[in-house]
């Protein structure tokens, strides 16, 4: 049943995050870290350079806001164009791999023996008329008989004012 508030929310074009992550706590309340919230089939939708702000240090900073659907459902996932290093982050290298339309099983994954994370993309395949496949970030090849979907020409459908290209310092 969907509540006053989603229907609120829908109504007033606001697209949810995509929770890949949820925060967790101790007895106390205190924040602990944080846990996957398992896979997530999405299809890649749109894409666009936005002003957005580090959580840790509130400082403003450049980030691509991404639109997937899931189950449906618009949901925006963001991320900072440069990591620590001022190189650019990881999520944007693997996503130069796909096109709009794109399917891809999006999860968060911990890195053994530290208290960091990633988010792990794998491509999702159609194969015939109902099966899919899923290839993994190590390259493993489709089939030459592997369709590709076409590349659809969205228009964003965030509500962050986008940044141009040319204004990107790299």
């Amino acid at each position: 049943m969907t509540t006053i508030s989603q229907e609120l929310g829908k109504k007033a074009g606001i697209i949810p995050f995509l929770r890949l992550v949820e925060q967790t706590k101790d007895k106390e309340g205190n924040k602990k870290g944080v846990n996957g919230t398992g896979p997530h089939k999405v299809k890649f939708i749109s894409d666009k350079n936005i002003k957005g702000k580090d959580y840790m240090t509130g400082k403003e900073r450049f980030e691509v806001e991404y639109i997937f659907e899931e189950d449906g459902e618009k949901k925006k996932y963001r991320v900072p164009t440069k990591n620590e290093n001022g190189e650019l982050h990881y999520f944007i290298a693997r996503m130069m791999e796909f096109n709009y339309g794109d399917e891809m099983i999006l999860e968060y994954k911990k890195i053994k023996g530290t208290f960091r994370g990633y988010i792990d993309i794998k491509r999702i395949e159609v194969v015939g008329e109902e099966n899919e496949q899923v290839f993994d970030e190590n390259g493993d090849v489709p089939p030459e008989e592997i369709e590709e979907p076409k590349p659809q020409n969205p228009e964003y459908q965030g509500e962050s004012d986008e940044i141009r290209m040319e204004d990107i310092p790299f």
